[in-house]
């Protein structure tokens, strides 16, 4: 009966905790709030425990022994699960695109890694191919891949929280220690499973279950009116409401970063005259000043009305009227290489977008009036 009871309750509430977070980004999405990725596996990581707690009690219900058969495997997919809302939380806190793909990337490599040695070492003990192999092999590299990069998250948290750890020590503090003491009872478990221990894991899923539930509380709840959806929605659209203001004072925010962005852009193109390299990148520019290829991307459309290739061409173009104003004799493939133009096709399109004539065309043009300028003069 305890069995039942405790598996309903957790099957409940993360199914229940699943689609309220579903519902709250479907409504936040409505006002362009899109959800990363982090959220997203979030969500699912909740419905895969709701889903896990409730098909254990239709197993054990319909007297399957595949719980008991596979008892290791089971608690190894349930403390990989039940940590993954918890590194998804960590994985949000950090703010460099960079950075996380590097810990993504980092984590495919150690789980493929860990699978095929698990999985041989496996396959050496049994003998033989078949799916508990299979299955204890993905559980078991699951709970460590998980646990090794959540130290490694751990670790990039710690350099990043202390600086402000010196102005807002209270919350930062109790942020460190609800990640690091996760992360500990985590780890016991794992070592508590290989050792055959069962009880203390046991408890360790019992106290995540009120460690999600307070979660939840605070990431939904923060928005009362989110009971209400409807009306959360309309007061988004009333001038004198909070959550109206929070949105203008949200939207302001991003168009001052854009904004900075787009003038460090211009600014390193104009002093360093990088567009000379035919091979410029978003990357190379974004690593110079200090942001990301998506930033880059959006301050540009947003301010310049076109994308970075596009950008960079105009100043070749503007390059390539200033060196012949210099040059007049200069030929068209030696202002393609003296502004970055990797070939006398892309120079005669860019002056085309630019200035509406072919490089030909304006230089003739251009001669002409200095022309009938000397004449004049």
């Amino acid at each position: 009966m305890t069995f039942f009871i405790l598996n309903l309750a957790a099957g409940v509430t993360y199914a229940t905790a699943a689609v309220m977070l579903n519902t709250k980004t479907r409504m936040k999405a409505a006002l362009y709030y899109l959800p990363t990725n982090p959220v997203k596996v979030l969500i699912g990581s909740f419905a895969a425990l709701g889903t896990i707690y409730l098909l254990r009690i239709i197993l054990s219900y319909q007297g399957y022994p595949i719980l008991s058969d596979t008892l290791r495997e089971d608690f190894f997919l349930r403390i990989a699960l039940t940590y993954l809302p918890v590194y998804c939380i960590a994985f949000t806190s950090i703010s460099s695109g960079i950075c996380r793909r590097f810990l993504v990337k980092t984590h495919m490599l150690v789980f493929t890694g860990l699978f095929v040695l698990l999985f041989l070492i496996s396959l050496w003990h049994s003998g033989s191919i078949s799916l508990r192999v299979l299955f204890l092999s993905i559980s078991h590299t699951l709970c460590i891949s998980f646990l090794f990069l959540g130290c490694i998250l751990l670790f990039i948290l710690g350099k990043m929280f202390s600086v402000p750890n010196q102005k807002c020590p209270a919350p930062v503090r109790s942020y460190k220690y609800f990640l690091v003491s996760v992360w500990v009872f985590s780890l016991v478990s794992y070592v508590c499973v290989i050792l055959d221990i069962f009880f203390p894991v046991r408890l360790f899923f019992l106290g995540n279950i009120l460690i999600h539930v307070l979660f939840l509380n605070v990431i939904i709840m923060k928005d009362t009116d989110l009971l209400y959806g409807g009306k959360w929605l309309q007061e988004t659209q009333i001038p004198n409401s909070k959550v109206f203001q929070d949105l203008e004072k949200a939207q302001d925010r991003v168009s001052r970063l854009y904004k900075e962005i787009f003038e460090r852009v211009k600014a390193y193109l104009e002093e360093e005259q990088c567009y000379k390299n035919p091979c410029i990148t978003r990357e190379e520019v974004a690593a110079a000043i200090g942001t990301n290829v998506t930033y880059i991307t959006r301050a540009l459309n947003q301010y310049a009305g076109v994308n970075f290739k596009q950008f960079v061409n105009s100043y070749r173009v503007r390059h390539a009227q200033e060196y012949f104003k210099l040059h007049p004799d200069a030929r068209l493939i030696e202002l393609c290489n003296e502004s970055g133009f990797q070939s006398l096709t892309a120079l005669n399109l860019a002056f085309r977008v630019n200035l509406g004539m072919t490089p030909g065309e304006w230089c003739r043009m251009q001669v002409k009036q200095q022309n009938i300028s000397g004449s004049r003069a």
